[in-house]
């Protein structure tokens, strides 16, 4: 059979709750990799989508807070907002997920770790205005 005539899997329905960055994640992961055969893969991509969800959500709430991200703490001494130190701690677990995916190799025109890890780089960080 012509490589031309080979079938892609059709993406998976998404997660119930997903918001837009998760969906993309989702799209991105299932075109360049195929999950149904690995339950734990399966469960790791999708809790990394939602968690792409939440880091998103974050960001929102840290980027609201300006150029200070501190707020007074219970002795009235300044401290890192909690969001901010979340947000570093979920875009860590984020990226670390992502490494943990088995992701095809170059072969066929999908991605490399390294492509992989590039994009967990960008759902990790986005565009940072």
């Amino acid at each position: 059979m012509p490589e031309t005539d080979e079938v892609k899997p059709a993406i998976p329905k998404y997660p119930p709750g997903l918001r837009a960055r998760g969906k993309r994640l989702w799209r991105e992961l299932h075109t360049t990799g195929d999950f149904s055969g690995c339950p734990e893969t399966q469960t790791v991509a999708e809790e990394a989508c939602y968690l792409t969800d939440e880091i998103a959500r974050l960001r929102r709430i840290v980027r609201a807070a300006g150029a200070d991200t501190r707020v007074t703490g219970y002795n009235g001494q300044p401290v890192s907002m909690p969001e901010a130190d979340d947000l570093r701690k979920n875009q860590t677990i984020l990226l670390s997920m992502l490494k943990s995916l088995r992701m095809p190799d170059d072969e066929d025109g999908k991605l490399t770790r390294s492509q992989v890890g590039k994009r967990g780089a960008q759902a990790r960080w986005g565009d940072r205005r």
